[in-house]
């Protein structure tokens, strides 16, 4: 490049960003966050059921310990959860049973005939009110315990950690 033209060259007034140069960042910027944005929420809501199970570690402790003591669960008349809780020696308030949390209204002891569980009913967008149980088996003398949501009022699959679908 000849002297005369590289001076020409440096001292041409540059503005800056070109009109059509910004409309494709705010494009970009736009898809990006389009995409973003579910994803997040998704991982939040999973985090809010995460917060349940934690909670319910000791009720799941509690458990196992009363039916290693006595050979049974917690049998109470009319399978009333506050009593079953105070069976198990928990927390046994009317409002959050035995433990609640950011996003736990309630945890509970739940021992009917067919799927004794402890249930967990959640609070806040996008799982107000949804249910998730931790269903108990006894086989060879131990309980295990499988997460399940309920069909009709549980925590939607796409929210449930990997342990529980």
């Amino acid at each position: 490049m000849n002297r005369s033209r590289f001076r020409r060259f440096c001292n041409r007034n540059n503005a800056g960003f070109t009109l059509i140069e910004l409309m494709i960042t705010v494009a970009i910027v736009g898809i990006l966050a389009a995409i973003a944005v579910p994803v997040y929420m998704n991982y939040i809501a999973k985090a809010k059921v995460s917060e349940g199970l934690a909670l319910a570690g000791p009720v799941k402790t509690a458990v196992t310990e009363y039916y290693s003591v006595h050979g049974r669960l917690p049998v109470v008349e009319n399978n009333n959860w506050l009593l079953l809780l105070k069976e198990l020696n928990l927390p046994d308030d009317s409002d959050t049973g035995a433990a609640s949390g950011n996003y736990v209204k309630r945890i509970w002891w739940n021992n009917n005939a067919t799927t004794p569980s402890i249930r967990i009913r959640y609070a806040g967008f996008p799982i107000d009110d949804a249910l998730l149980f931790l269903e108990a088996t006894i086989g060879d003398g131990a309980i295990s315990w499988n997460c399940t949501a309920p069909g009709s009022g549980g925590v939607p699959e796409r929210y449930l950690p990997a342990s529980c679908r």
